[in-house]
This record gives C-alpha cells, sequence and structure tokens, in this order.
C-alpha cells in the first residue's frame, strides 16, 4: 500500500516529468508544423511532408503489443522505463548533431537521417508507452489518475505555449540549419530534464511476473483478451470511430483560409487557440473522470471533436473558426491520456502493459486512411470529408456512450 507522502512525491514528479516532455512536442518538434517545415526546408516535396504523420504513428503503435509481451518478465517497471527513455531522447540529440553539419551542405543526407532517426525514435517510444503507462498506474492512486494525466495535458500546453515564443525566436535570430538544430537540441535539454523528474518516482511494490509467449500464441492472447472483454471491446470499435472522423482537423485551417481568404497571420493565432483548449482541457476533464468516470471525460473528448467539425462546416467568419479550434484544442488535449486511462480500467494488473498495447496498436490501421482523406478532399472538396467525418464520428459517439463504464461503477459503489 502506498504511503500518503510517497502519492504525493510520485504525483509531483510525475506531473513534472510530463508537462516537460509534452511541452516539446506542442511546439518545438511538433510533427504538425516544426517537423514538415523542417521537411520542406530541406528540399522534401509533399508527398514526403504527407507521409511523415502516417510513418510515425505506425512507428509508435505497431512495437507496443510485442514490448507489453516481454515487459512481463520484470518484477520493477521503472529501470526499463528509464533505460529506454533515455534511448528515445539520444535519438533527439543526434536528430540536432545532423541537422546542424548536413542541412546545409548535404540536405538530401539530412532529410534521410531525419525519417531514420525520427522512426526510431518513436519505434523506442512506442517499445516504452504500455509499459510506462503501466509504471504510472503503480505509482499513482486510482482516484488521482484523472487529474494527474490533466494537470500533465494543461502545464505541458503552458510550457508549450511558452515555447512557441522560443521557436519563433530561435527560428528569426539564428540562419538555417543552425536555427532548426538549436530548436531540436532544446527539446532534447526538455526531455533529458524530464527524465531526471521520472527517475525520483518511487516504484514500492513488484509487479506480478509472467513469462512472454511465442510470437505465435501471442496474437492467440490478443483475440482471447479483446473477445472475453466486452468493455474493452466495446471502447475499442468506438476508439477507432473517432479516431477515423479526426482525418478532418488536418483540413480546417486550409478549409478556413481558402473559404475566408485569410492570411498566413491566421495560422499563429488558430494555434495559439488551440493551445488555450489544450491548457484548460487537461484540468477539467481529469476533474471530471476522477469524479464521473473516465468514460464522461471521453465522451466530453468525442463531443469536442464532433461540435469543430459541424463549426467548420457551416462557419461564416473567422471568428466562428476560433471555436473550431478551442474544440479542438479540447479533443487533441485530453483525448488521448483518457484513452491510456480507460485501458489500464478495463485490464487485470498484471495486464495492463498489454492492454495498452492491444489499443494502440489497434488504432495503427486507422491512421492510414489520412492519404486516403487527402485525396477525397481533393475531388469533393473539404466539406464531403467533414460531413464524413461527422457521421463516422457520430456512430463512435453512439457505440462509446453504450460502453460500459467500470470505473463509474466503482465510484457509485465506494459512495454507497
Amino acid at each position: 500500500m502506498k504511503s500518503n507522502g510517497i502519492q504525493s512525491r510520485n504525483f509531483r514528479y510525475h506531473t513534472i516529468e510530463g508537462a516537460l516532455y509534452i511541452s516539446t512536442t506542442v511546439a518545438l518538434i511538433s510533427t504538425q508544423t516544426v517537423m514538415p517545415a523542417l521537411i520542406k526546408r530541406l528540399g522534401g516535396g509533399d508527398v514526403l511532408i504527407g507521409t511523415w504523420p502516417v510513418v510515425i504513428y505506425l512507428a509508435y503503435f505497431l512495437p507496443q503489443v510485442i514490448s507489453a509481451n516481454n515487459s512481463g518478465a520484470a518484477q520493477y517497471r521503472k529501470p526499463f522505463v528509464i533505460k529506454l527513455g533515455f534511448i528515445q531522447r539520444l535519438h533527439i540529440l543526434l536528430l540536432a548533431c545532423v541537422i546542424a553539419l548536413w542541412g546545409k551542405s548535404a540536405p538530401t543526407l539530412a532529410l534521410l537521417f531525419l525519417f531514420l532517426l525520427f522512426i526510431s525514435n518513436q519505434m523506442t517510444s512506442g517499445s516504452v508507452s504500455p509499459v510506462w503507462m503501466d509504471f504510472l498506474a503503480k505509482t499513482t492512486s486510482p482516484e488521482n489518475r484523472g487529474k494527474l494525466v490533466g494537470w500533465r495535458t494543461s502545464l505541458g500546453a503552458v510550457l508549450g505555449f511558452v515555447n512557441g515564443f522560443i521557436l519563433a525566436v530561435l527560428l528569426t535570430i539564428i540562419s538555417f540549419p543552425y536555427n532548426y538544430a538549436a530548436v531540436i537540441g532544446l527539446a532534447f535539454l526538455y526531455q533529458m530534464t524530464s527524465l531526471v523528474a521520472q527517475q525520483k518516482v518511487v516504484e514500492e511494490q513488484p509487479s506480478a511476473v509472467t513469462a512472454p509467449v511465442r510470437l505465435s500464441e501471442l496474437f492467440a492472447r490478443m483475440r482471447f483478451i479483446v473477445a472475453g472483454n466486452r468493455p474493452f471491446r466495446m471502447f475499442l470499435v468506438a476508439s477507432a470511430l473517432l479516431t477515423g472522423s479526426f482525418i478532418s482537423v488536418a483540413f480546417f485551417t486550409v478549409a478556413a483560409m481558402k473559404r475566408l481568404d485569410l492570411s498566413e497571420s491566421a495560422v499563429g493565432i488558430f494555434t495559439v487557440v488551440t493551445i488555450i483548449g489544450q491548457i484548460f482541457s487537461g484540468v477539467v476533464l481529469g476533474w471530471v473522470a476522477d469524479t464521473k468516470g473516465t468514460k464522461s471525460a471521453l465522451l466530453i473528448c468525442g463531443i469536442s471533436l464532433l461540435l469543430s467539425i459541424v463549426t467548420a462546416l457551416f462557419a461564416p467568419s473567422v471568428i466562428w473558426f476560433y471555436f473550431v479550434f478551442v474544440f479542438m484544442g479540447i479533443n487533441v488535449g485530453a483525448e488521448m491520456s483518457m484513452r491510456y486511462n480507460f485501458a489500464v480500467e478495463c485490464a487485470p494488473e498484471g495486464d495492463r502493459p498489454m492492454y495498452v498495447g492491444i489499443m494502440n496498436a489497434w488504432f495503427a490501421p486507422v491512421y492510414l486512411i489520412s492519404p486516403f482523406a487527402g485525396w477525397l478532399s481533393a475531388i469533393h472538396g473539404y466539406n464531403f470529408v467533414f460531413w464524413l467525418s461527422l457521421v463516422i464520428g457520430s456512430a463512435g459517439i453512439i457505440l462509446l456512450a453504450k460502453t460500459p463504464d467500470l470505473r463509474a461503477e466503482k465510484l457509485a459503489l465506494s459512495s454507497k
């Protein structure tokens, strides 16, 4: 049983670690803004830029089940999390060096290493992800887990907001390629500091040891888990539908600029508004998850996504598009962390890494539809993609609403 003092300590250091790490992905090495701009600067075309998010998501999601299968042999999760976290962060340092050395003299070579290093970084991150979530679940109380992920997200967004200004200054006052190298190097420093904070988390209790199964048996075990756990199965299908509806988000900015003839400055305003949505959603939805159940928080995230799509469909002015990005920020700020929480709530204690691994591997094929959405928008226009996303997302919300919420049921029992 964890003492209150250790719980408070772990809550504090998990929050610091998350805020530092998340702030780098929000601004400094954002896969939505900074990295595509760097690819373009190195001479990469639209095909490479369009391929980037698909490759990155697949590299992150696909190794997770295998990692979860092998992690059960260790009694303590922390050594594995720290070791792989260090290796993952080294990729960022190497990337900064590559950009500084070859970004100008050999941009094609730098572009090649950019993809190779980031893919390897994401594969390492994906390998550690299910074990990290079990580590977080072990070292915090279930009653505060929603607040924890909420504070991590909100503080990470606040720091990301500050980092956005630092990013703009570095890209302006330093010449290429050293400006991007400096930005990526700063992200490395943030992430290493987050690892120092993570090192201070105390893991008191050993985990139950389970021997890894052979690859031929692993898929049978996955099928057994999904078939035998109805709430988890319904959650997976509902989340896949909502993830599919998320394809519309990539077209919000370009749709607004085309429809309303906006200048490039609108992109910066939309980014700021999105971050504001993330800041407030993390804390509020963390409280909702701990008091009303994680499913309630997930429903709010999903409804926010649908509201952003509906508003984008009918927005008559740029003011309305600010609401589009606020709703999107609410979704982006909390949905993934709440999905992690829901997955571990569905799992027996010894199987938490496997449930997280199954969840993320399940999402991997969904991200392959992104290029298809781009093709549809080119033929039928952005509104067609918005309507299609709205239909798919609505089906996801209906199914999620029907999914049993194990956490809410426990909260109801404890209040009696």
